[in-house]
């Protein structure tokens, strides 16, 4: 091989080990505080919503009645809306599937 082509491929292999570091460097390696997508903030939301149902009662005022909650922190939940909450149903029920709303 020719030391052009050695320079060329040294600095290709150089370029993508750089760039696999920095991909890497850049992914994130730890739970953020305020994740509410893990099992233990959707086992706590279930909860919540089990605790604040009542016969009758619609989406909205579900999603009220879990707001005003004692063990409810917006701050932790903060991406938490009525969306979130119709997932979250369609989740628990399977686990109950006589939980109706």
């Amino acid at each position: 091989m020719k030391t052009i082509e050695w320079i060329m491929m040294g600095a290709f292999i150089g370029a993508l080990g750089l760039s696999i570091w920095k991909v890497y460097a850049f992914f994130p390696n730890k739970r953020l505080s305020d994740d509410d997508t893990t099992p233990e903030s959707v086992e706590l939301l279930e909860r919540i919503m089990v605790e604040s149902y009542r016969k009758g009662i619609s989406h909205s005022e579900l999603y009220e009645a879990m707001l005003a909650h004692p063990d409810f922190d917006p701050k932790h939940f903060w991406r938490f809306n009525e969306n979130r909450l119709r997932h979250l149903i369609d989740h628990y029920r399977f686990k109950d599937p006589n939980f109706c709303l």
